[in-house]
């Protein structure tokens, strides 16, 4: 298991269980072998793989990745082998790996970390961003993507709903061991990762709006990321020293103003 969610309206805890292709929800007071309230399991509902997924409370709805390029949109309450409410999938829309997706329910966004392993540091991952309500093979709204962005090996995704904001964890780095090196490492110390922030409506390939990286932060492969936009604060996890980092950055919690950076 790879992901989790919390919705804490309900008080529930939802977990996407890859190898049984299956959404498992669980009471948040569930301790033991307490067995989950539902089960989200079946060939009717096209889960698969599904690694992640993000319950969008406002719309009484949960987006889950399937494990095979789609996402899937469910009722909430969804329990059993039941169909999804909508596909999103296809050529079209440029879904290959999703590691990450989160839901601007202000703005009726779907956003999705994508990653396109093509080798070395040639990298066509990014975020794609659709509307809430998207179904089909249907292209994207928007495609934050390109060398101008940074995006090498993207990790998660979150919404800053009010600001309209994306924060995106990148790994910029790729794994390749030297074993003629002392101490051989897969990460490149020179190509550390960072998180970077973009409006909800950039598309392209644009630098992001603001960064946290570099030697006085620790990060080198930042993985998960969560805000706290009231005390203007994020966190992350980082892969290689297995540490919780939290952030004050008040510049980051602003209104995107005029569009900035390079478009492709």
């Amino acid at each position: 298991m790879h992901g989790i969610f919390y919705d804490p309206k309900h008080d529930e805890i939802v977990v996407p269980v890859a190898l049984g292709g299956a959404v498992l929800t669980l009471p948040g007071g569930a301790d033991g072998g307490a067995p989950p309230l539902r089960v989200l399991q079946g060939a009717k509902t096209g889960l698969v793989q599904p690694d992640t997924l993000y319950v969008d409370v406002a719309h009484d709805e949960m987006i889950v990745d399937s494990g095979d390029d789609s996402v899937l949109v469910f009722n909430r309450t969804a329990s059993g082998d039941v169909p999804p409410l909508r596909k999103l999938g296809g050529p079209k829309t440029r879904i290959r790996n999703i590691y990450g997706m989160t839901v601007d329910s202000v703005h009726d966004r779907i956003i999705i970390a994508n990653r396109v392993d093509i080798g070395g540091r040639q990298s066509e991952d990014g975020i794609l961003i659709f509307n809430r309500t998207d179904e089909g093979d249907i292209a994207p709204r928007g495609v934050i993507a390109g060398p101008h962005t940074g995006i090498i090996k993207i990790r998660q995704v979150v919404a800053d709903d009010e600001r309209g904001l994306i924060f995106a964890t990148v790994k910029n780095n790729f794994e390749n061991y030297d074993i003629e090196d002392e101490r051989p490492s897969p990460w490149n110390p020179d190509k550390t990762g960072f998180i970077g922030v973009w409006s909800i409506d950039d598309n392209g390939d644009m630098a992001p709006r603001g960064v946290i990286k570099g030697p006085a932060t620790g990060l080198i492969w930042p993985a998960g990321v969560a805000i706290n936009p009231k005390n203007n604060e994020v966190y992350t996890i980082d892969s290689v020293s297995n540490a919780l980092f939290m952030f004050h950055m008040p510049e980051l919690f602003r209104k995107p103003g005029a569009s900035q950076g390079v478009q492709r």
